[in-house]
């Protein structure tokens, strides 16, 4: 037997165990960081494509442009992990705000959206400071740090926020409670979540809704109050009506009380909790400040009365989007500045408002989603803002009339001709579906600018303990 012919077989008996061994290690990453690296355009059993393909150009020579709001791929880890982070290489002239979202939620759809380029920031010429990730832009540099802005604070109409939260206590001079009990007579479609202000008060609300049974599976309801520090401090739950099924039978109407005594001063936050299956057909409170934040779905009418009732709202916010799902939900939504014709579903509209203060919005019948990054009341006198003004694609600071930014932001760094951002997320923060992430870039005012983000690759790291550690 000659040399050659003995290497050749101890190659025929070593490749199994090599490959086994590689096929080893990538499932059991032993390591703890399993890495994958893909440049669009390339196959990649782990990443697909950006999509979908009426939002993106095609790929070429390891470029591809997004070109509409918003775009999305979707991840496929082979097992589990117990986070991500994410190194997107991109190129972006005139967007204001780049964001990357992971579906967090389904029934509604939600995302955790953690930002990739705010030129709004980035193209200032403040004076701008930064600490462990926070950062401070000052119109005119009055605090020589950080600590010195939160030891004492400026008046909140003078911030503007960026995806941090402003630990300054909001509170209401000469506000006094009352038994007076008032209605919020429209109907809110599944998951939603407001604000609301407490003062030697019970807080007391009454939720009357309907399971329509409309989509297959149970639809429990659950209402938490959380106070200021983000601790809940009470629930109530409902469960099931016992119709798990899609037939489109609707419960009766049922009624859910949420009570909570003894909260200290302050501002609370309550989440709606449940499905699109069940429809908030009133609330009755007797708590006079309330705004529900950033979205809101009008329910249809359908098996409760007849004609539909629509809505008016309240909000400062001079931009919003809407859409129906069904050609019944066509309409012309009117503000006290601006209106929008509704005339295709599944179609998001914008309506700018251009007046000062605060303005109405008449919704003549339901079946409508808004969405906004503004507060929104269904009463004049109910609304309220505890918030900073959110920092937004569609405003300059300028027009914002602020002279401080505070923001949970790190510019992306410089790569040759790239912006290279890096971002990370828990695995529990991420739907799994059925062994699939998605993923998804937010760009709002991408076809109004006539503007475009380049993509050029995404590198991802998986995380897991290291074995044996």
């Amino acid at each position: 037997m000659t040399f050659i012919t003995r290497i050749a077989q101890l190659i025929i008996i070593l490749a199994p165990v090599v490959i086994l061994g590689w096929l080893a290690t990538q499932w059991f990453v032993p390591s703890g960081v399993f890495f994958v690296e893909h440049i669009v355009g390339d196959e990649s059993p782990f990443i697909d494509e950006l999509g979908p393909s009426q939002r993106v150009s095609d790929a070429v020579d390891g470029e591809q442009s997004i070109i509409a709001d918003p775009a999305f791929f979707f991840v496929h880890p082979h097992r589990d992990f117990e986070a991500v982070q994410l190194e997107v290489w991109f190129q972006n002239e005139d967007l204001p705000i780049v964001e990357l979202g992971a579906l967090s939620g389904l029934d509604p759809e939600a995302y955790k959206l953690l930002p990739l380029h705010n030129l709004l920031i980035d193209e200032s010429n403040w004076s701008r400071m930064e600490q462990d990730g926070l950062l401070l832009l000052q119109r005119e540099k009055t605090y020589g740090s950080i600590a010195d802005f939160f030891a004492s604070p400026p008046s909140r109409d003078q911030v503007a926020t960026y995806r941090t939260g402003y630990d300054v206590p909001y509170r209401i001079d000469g506000y006094s409670p009352t038994d007076r009990w008032q209605g919020i007579d429209v109907s809110l479609r599944g998951h939603h979540e407001f604000k609301t202000y407490i003062k030697n008060e019970t807080l007391r609300f009454n939720f009357e809704y309907m399971d329509m049974n409309r989509d297959e599976g149970e639809d429990v309801v659950r209402i938490t109050v959380f106070n200021e520090q983000g601790q809940p401090v009470a629930e109530a739950r409902a469960s099931d009506d016992g119709d798990s099924s899609d037939d489109a039978r609707p419960s009766g109407l049922e009624s859910l009380e949420l009570t909570a005594g003894g909260l200290a001063e302050g501002v609370y936050k309550v989440v709606m909790s449940t499905t699109r299956d069940v429809f908030f057909r009133t609330m009755k409170t007797p708590q006079q400040k309330i705004v529900f934040l950033n979205t809101v779905f009008i329910g249809d009418e359908v098996g409760f009365s007849e004609p539909p009732r629509g809505a008016k709202l309240w909000t400062t916010t001079k931009w919003l989007r809407a859409q129906t799902r069904h050609a019944e939900g066509v309409q012309t939504l009117t503000g006290d500045s601006a209106s929008v014709e509704i005339d295709q579903p599944y179609e998001w509209y914008p309506l700018e408002l251009t007046g000062s203060g605060v303005e109405s919005v008449e919704i003549p019948f339901g079946d409508i989603e808004i969405v906004t990054e503004g507060k929104i009341a269904f009463s004049s006198s109910q609304y309220f803002d505890p918030d900073p003004a959110p920092l937004s694609a569609y405003a300059t600071l300028d027009q914002m009339e602020v002279d401080y930014v505070l923001a949970h932001y790190t510019s992306p760094r410089q790569e040759g001709e790239w912006l290279v951002a890096d971002i990370g997320f828990l695995v529990d923060d991420i739907v799994n579906d059925e062994g699939t992430w998605k993923f998804s870039f937010s760009t709002p005012g991408i076809l109004d600018l006539e503007a475009e983000m380049i993509v050029h690759k995404t590198n991802l790291w998986f995380y897991k303990d290291p074995m044996g550690l």
